[in-house]
């Protein structure tokens, strides 16, 4: 599943490609996306057919498309998630559609911005407000933007969930999966199945490691391992740059021993087994005593 760096770059290429371009008709296939939930090609078509696109944002893994609209604090527009195989990309009018291709939007220069979903477990939806929707505002801050040391540990505080699986919850921080997690937790060198709440003494390192590798990620224009490809069908750099993820057996980029692999809840975790010890954590209780000392 494209994580935040993959739907930010895939955001960035989108607002570069149609911002100021005009929608004129919207297509849909009649297909059900994620959950068998029909998609409201009417709303889309109210909110979008006749206006021009004014930007190409994120929240955490949704993407936000705004239209012109009289009503600037409205901010209407429509919200896709690409689930895992989902695509958004701009093709010339007159090239063939692809496969699985499920909403189109015609523009006024003679090109089409395609939703294309082979899994359907993505979806698309109108929103009267990009600032207010119903799913963005069930979803934690953006580590980017929204996150800062005291915020990240104060919803540590009290956790009892691993830290690994703290960190998926979108609700308590938007935008992170499987990948990035891995290795923001290898950086911040805490141990994927430590309980959260052991894990505030070390809130700096932690967000370090989150934006580090978010950053990077971006830089590299995302990572593919199998499906991601941004805005223009190319696929992202960023494989080679991962510490942990998808490396088992191979050697630790920081002390040379072998990357682990364990499966929790379904999902592969790689970790360093000496970066990572179990135990490094403390409390922020102790923590505050040895500094005292």
């Amino acid at each position: 599943m494209p994580e935040l760096p993959e739907v930010e770059t895939i955001a960035r290429g989108l607002h570069a490609a149609i911002v100021g371009a005009r929608v004129t008709a919207v297509w849909g296939s009649g297909l059900p996306l994620h959950l068998k939930r029909a998609v409201d090609l009417e709303g889309i078509r109210r909110l979008s057919v006749g206006r021009r696109i004014t930007r190409v944002g994120r929240k955490g893994k949704y993407l936000l498309l705004a239209f012109a609209d009289r009503d600037e604090k409205a901010s209407p527009g429509v919200v896709a998630h690409l689930g895992m195989s989902g695509r958004l990309r701009v093709e010339p009018l007159t090239a063939a559609r692809a496969r699985h291709t499920h909403v189109v939007f015609t523009l006024d220069d003679e090109r089409e911005l395609r939703f294309i979903d082979p899994r359907r477990f993505g979806w698309m939806a109108p929103s009267a407000s990009l600032q207010a929707g119903p799913e963005l505002m069930a979803l934690g801050p953006d580590p980017l933007t929204e996150l800062d040391e005291a915020e990240l540990a104060r919803r540590l505080t009290g956790a009892r969930a691993p830290i690994k699986a703290f960190l998926l919850d979108q609700t308590r921080i938007a935008g992170l999966g499987n990948i990035y997690v891995s290795e923001a937790l290898h950086r911040a060198r805490i141990h994927p199945t430590t309980p959260a709440a052991r894990v505030v003494a070390q809130a700096a390192a932690l967000l370090a490691g989150i934006c580090t590798s978010l950053e990077l990620g971006i830089a590299n224009r995302g990572t593919t391992l199998r499906d991601y490809v941004d805005a223009s069908g190319a696929r992202g750099d960023n494989a080679a740059a991962l510490r942990v993820y998808g490396r088992e057996g191979q050697p630790c980029p920081v002390c040379a021993a072998s990357i682990k692999r364990r499966v929790d809840a379904g999902r592969s975790t790689f970790f360093c087994p000496v970066c990572q010890r179990r135990g490094l954590a403390r409390p922020a209780n102790r923590a505050r005593k040895a500094r005292a000392r």
